[in-house]
């Protein structure tokens, strides 16, 4: 046996004594995070975001069309609203302008959406989700419609 097999063993032996956790297994109880307080905060002291509709209805649009409308809401919470994100069902639908500063107990705000038809027939139902700092912390929006065939498209008979 050389020198070198001789050294490679006596690392590949001590690499088992460093990684041997036999002596002491963890636990559930070794794991545990203290606990953040949310679950002890008043509720009824946060925003809310109260919309006048939920749901936009596109009704019947030609394929290739861009829509775009808006959600309003008030915030009738009693703190100030902060809206994080906001994201839609894919990438046809995107929200594109919703307020940056935070809206004080009483103001109004809205949330600009665009669906884009390009590529798509048929009925279409998205969603559109509000992150903010409200109780729950997010907002699902629906927006539908049906799209048809691409303007200019003569119909077969």
């Amino acid at each position: 046996m050389t020198w070198i097999t001789a050294m490679v063993m006596m690392l590949m032996m001590s690499s088992c004594w460093i990684t041997d956790h036999s002596e002491r297994e963890i636990t559930p109880d070794d794991i545990r995070f203290p606990a953040s307080g949310y679950e002890k905060a008043d509720t009824k002291d946060h925003p809310v975001m109260t919309f006048e509709r939920t749901h936009i209805d596109m009704g019947t649009i030609v394929q290739g069309t861009r829509f775009t409308d808006k959600y309003v809401f008030t915030n009738t919470g009693r703190s100030a609203l902060v809206i994080t994100d906001v994201r839609g069902s894919c990438g046809c639908t995107v929200g594109k302008e919703w307020p940056r500063q935070p809206v004080k107990p009483g103001e109004k705000g809205s949330i600009e959406v665009s669906f884009d038809s390009e590529g798509r027939t048929g009925r279409q139902d998205k969603t559109v989700t509000v992150v903010a700092n409200t109780s729950p912390p997010s907002n699902v929006l629906t927006i539908g419609g049906e799209v048809v065939g691409p303007a200019g498209m003569v119909p077969v008979e």
